[in-house]
C-alpha cells in the first residue's frame, strides 16, 4: 500500500478521551485562565488581573 492511499485512523477510545479534555473558552480567549487559547499556535498570555 502506497503512503498516498494510506488513511490515518483515529481509535475509537481516542476520540472519546478527545470530546473530554477541555475546549478553548469564548470568554478567555487569550488562555490566560484556562491555559487554552483560542489560536493553537499561541501560548497562553497572562497580565496582572489574572493573578
Amino acid at each position: 500500500m502506497s503512503a498516498e492511499k494510506t488513511i490515518q485512523r483515529v481509535p475509537a477510545p481516542t476520540k472519546r478521551a478527545l470530546n473530554v479534555l477541555p475546549k478553548p473558552s469564548n470568554t478567555d480567549v487569550n488562555g490566560s485562565y484556562t491555559g487554552l487559547p483560542q489560536n493553537k499556535n499561541e501560548m497562553p498570555v497572562q497580565d496582572a488581573d489574572d493573578l
